[in-house]
């Protein structure tokens, strides 16, 4: 594999430097060093610590090593990316995984662009910075493997993607894509031309001078199924929308929002069971819903960056209790998380802090008692170095009602109960180079 990247890289640099073409290399390299201590409920503290930089960007393990790509000759372009994050536990080697590599070319004046490969960079997805969220690729939630902190997953998809873009109608982008089911159980030889097109994607974007707008949908075939249940999981929804009004009354200010729908149309099935006195029970069963979103606030000044993130969420399982006990009923969460970073030496230093406030409501809330669902405190002190890179000393306190899902989690201790709190105290020491 390294030595086709090597190859696929010095062929078209040549080609660049033959044609007078246009090569863009680019990337970053995260890591850091993580020490923390966790008591949950009435049991004894545990330490753990290793390389990692948990600032919810930079993968799971050790760190991210990442690479990008772009090469453009007239109306032809390829992009790729493939990035390294080495498990906590993991001694090497370490293979490189492609976020995506595709080509796209551009006809009719710029008015029509075709894309296919390994697909990434969706004009119609969430943009960041809370949800990152593609419709053509597929994504699943994983883990801090030191902190435990939630970190999502997005892996490229093979398809084809069509993007529209009239001359009649600066701004505007639209199309579809054919692509390849995001989970399924069915061989893919097993499936038909029409299975492939009920797992399509379409989206739509416009940019305004006041404004920027984006939507995307995926389709659920029926070979794309929920676990072994044979069970449909539903469409994915992504939006992102972005004011510049504000932008141009204040300088260096921004507000715009995003947000992710999981499970729009999925199937709910009956399952017959026999009670203990042999009576039929129907019970129901599926995937769920959830529905994610984020405002965010941003002052990015030369003194000082302020900002405020606002998160919402609905979350909904199809199954009963009866069924499946362990899953969680359907519940809301909202969560409060502003920061202030003041700039020292003309932005040469960094020191500042974050706060965060998270609660639930509802059946399935974490523990019905809790006045909150969790509480942080995040202070940072951050060298900066030559507009490329930093350095960050970062502590973090955190005191939470945790989800004790053993059946997901059996190394949790037996007595931990509903209602234990998690007490968390971190230090991460954060190093971070783009280039």
């Amino acid at each position: 594999m390294k030595r086709a990247v090597v190859i696929l890289i010095a062929a078209f640099t040549a080609a660049g430097a033959m044609y007078a073409q246009e090569t863009i290399y680019s990337g970053e390299i995260r890591t850091g060093f993580y020490i923390g201590q966790e008591k949950i409920g009435d049991n004894d503290p545990v330490a753990t610590g290793g390389m990692t930089n948990n600032d919810g960007d930079s993968g799971t393990g050790q760190g991210r090593v990442r690479l990008d790509f772009h090469f453009t000759y007239q109306s032809l372009g390829v992009r790729l990316r493939f990035q390294i994050e080495p498990d906590s536990t993991n001694l090497g080697p370490y293979y490189p995984a492609w976020s995506f590599a595709y080509a796209y070319g551009n006809l009719f004046n710029d008015q029509f662009k075709i894309s296919m490969g390994l697909l990434g960079e969706s004009p119609w997805g969430t943009g960041g910075p809370k949800l990152r969220s593609d419709p053509e690729a597929r994504e699943y939630l994983s883990y801090n493997s030191l902190s435990k902190e939630p970190y999502t997953v997005s892996e490229g998809l093979m398809g084809i993607r069509f993007e529209i873009k009239p001359s009649f109608a600066p701004g505007l982008n639209l199309g579809f894509v054919l692509n390849q089911p995001d989970r399924t159980q069915l061989p893919t030889v097993e499936q038909t031309f029409g299975d492939v097109l009920e797992e399509s994607v379409v989206g739509i974007a416009y940019e305004h001078e006041y404004f920027a707008i984006s939507a995307g949908y995926r389709f659920d075939s029926k070979v794309d199924i929920y676990s072994d249940s044979k069970i449909n999981e539903g469409g994915r929804l992504t939006y992102r929308l972005e004011e510049k009004v504000l932008r141009n009354l204040v300088d260096d200010m921004r507000i715009w929002l995003n947000g992710y729908y999981y499970g729009l149309g999925g199937e709910k099935k009956d399952i017959e069971k026999l009670d203990e006195d042999g009576k039929k029970i129907i019970y129901k069963m599926g995937g769920g819903e959830y529905f994610i979103n984020w405002l965010y606030w941003l002052w990015d000044t030369d003194n000082f960056i302020a900002k405020f993130d606002t998160g919402f969420g609905i979350y909904k399982s199809y199954n009963n209790a009866e069924l499946r006990p362990f899953e969680r009923k359907e519940y809301q969460s909202l969560e409060f998380r502003p920061a202030f970073y003041y700039k020292f030496f003309d932005n040469l230093l960094q020191v500042g802090f974050g706060l965060g406030f998270g609660m639930e409501f509802g059946a399935g809330k974490t523990y019905k008692s809790s006045p909150y669902q969790y509480i942080s405190v995040e202070p940072q002190i951050r060298l900066n170095i030559s507009g490329s890179g930093y350095i960050a000393a970062v502590y973090s306190f955190t005191d939470q009602y945790a989800w004790w899902d053993k059946n997901t989690m059996p190394s949790l201790p037996a007595d931990i109960k509903e209602g234990d709190k998690s007490v968390k105290h971190s230090v991460n020491i954060r190093a971070v180079y783009t280039f």
